[in-house]
């Protein structure tokens, strides 16, 4: 009986092993297969560029004025995407200089941008995109901000400037003066410095 035992003991023993180097081989492949995904996800999205696209934008809010709106009252930022650099643009209902900022975000073709939404961030769009919005937003005071128009041609009022050492703005003045919003001197003053 002792015998019998041994004769199926070694096989048994050496199926374990082969099972697991098996296993092992499969999860080192799996982690070889996945490491690459993992680290493009990491780089897509840029925590400091984020941050300091939300700081610039948040600037340029808190020193706009639009008409008829209290210093007090929620301000509503929309956001057209596809967008690059505004995962910090969400603060989820927190205030900035005292006023209560709301976050949505909506398809380029909403009607909800022209009734909900006090400032306009959009991100990649075509010019005759911004042609259209811009015949839309018409005669309604809505601040427009582009992430990815750097020689401010796309009718927007505001145009981030993205540099591996700074995040500044670049300005549309016939733009920002048909939107009707009012924006402080110093800001204006800040944009010519920066050309």
């Amino acid at each position: 009986m002792g015998k019998a035992r041994s004769t199926f003991y070694p096989p048994a023993r050496t199926s374990l092993r082969r099972f697991v180097k098996a296993a092992y081989g499969v999860a080192l492949l799996m982690m070889l297969l996945v490491a690459p995904l993992t680290s493009g996800v990491a780089q897509a999205s840029d925590p400091q560029a984020d941050a300091a696209v939300a700081q610039t934008v948040n600037g340029i809010l808190s020193y706009s004025r639009w008409p008829g709106a209290t210093p007090s009252s929620a301000l509503t930022l929309c956001i057209i995407p596809p967008v690059k650099y505004a995962a910090q643009l969400t603060p989820d209902g927190s205030a900035f200089t005292g006023r209560p900022l709301k976050v949505m975000t909506l398809p380029f073709d909403s009607p909800l941008l022209i009734s909900e939404c006090d400032a306009i961030y959009s991100g990649s769009t075509t010019a005759d995109q911004q042609a259209d919005l811009h015949q839309r937003l018409e005669g309604h005071a809505i601040l427009t901000i582009g992430e990815q128009d750097d020689a401010c041609a796309l009718l927007n009022a505001f145009c981030l400037v993205m540099t591996p050492l700074h995040t500044g703005f670049k300005l549309n003045l016939d733009t920002l003066s048909r939107s009707g919003v009012r924006v402080n001197p110093a800001v204006l003053q800040l944009a010519r410095e920066k050309e």
